[in-house]
């Protein structure tokens, strides 16, 4: 391990990963040598909102980066299961995850929580109400054009894994309880 390397974290919970989060790799690489991309909420799945297991997310992240010809060797693709206790968040995170020098996070509650701790820089988001994974998710659910704001390589995983049906049940479900909990 070469300890003179400056190392970047993003950390999301890529429900899906998409072209806004590959931006962000690209901006982290023009800072430093190393990229940790942590995937918070590593144990939930199966919901509308976190439709996806690590597992899956992994892999989106894993092609999307092969795909965009980053070089895996600088990459460090780690889950993290969440710690809802927020005093103790970040040490849990920086527990999970292999050193790094500079946290990027646009997330205010983030911000606040560690920036007496490590550096944080402010991503340069692109298109970010398109780039998101509400907005893909909400697309997904209507079957509306969603593709074009993931990577090729992520639409092909969702597709296999027949993500689109996946994320529609989900909404059904998520709509019945809602309405269950109404009467």
């Amino acid at each position: 391990m070469v300890d003179n390397l400056k190392r970047g974290l993003m950390v999301g919970r890529f429900q899906p990963f998409h072209k806004g989060h590959l931006c962000l790799v690209e901006q982290i690489f023009e800072d430093c040598d190393e990229l940790v991309i942590a995937i918070g909420s590593a144990q939930i799945n199966y919901s509308y909102t976190d439709p996806f297991t690590a597992g899956e997310r992994i892999m989106m992240i894993h092609a999307a980066l092969v795909e965009s010809k980053i070089d895996l060797t600088k990459c460090h693709i780690v889950p993290v299961v969440n710690d809802e206790n927020n005093a103790r968040w970040f040490g849990h995170l920086k527990s999970m995850v292999p050193h790094f020098d500079i946290l990027y996070s646009g997330n205010e509650f983030v911000t606040n929580l560690v920036s007496r701790q490590t550096e944080i820089l402010k991503p340069r988001f692109s298109r970010r109400k398109e780039y998101n994974g509400t907005n893909i998710r909400n697309l997904m659910s209507r079957s509306h054009r969603w593709k074009k704001f993931v990577p090729d390589s992520v639409a092909g995983i969702i597709e296999q894994i027949d993500g689109v049906t996946r994320i529609r049940f989900l909404l059904n479900e998520k709509l019945s309880e809602r309405e269950k909990n109404a009467i």
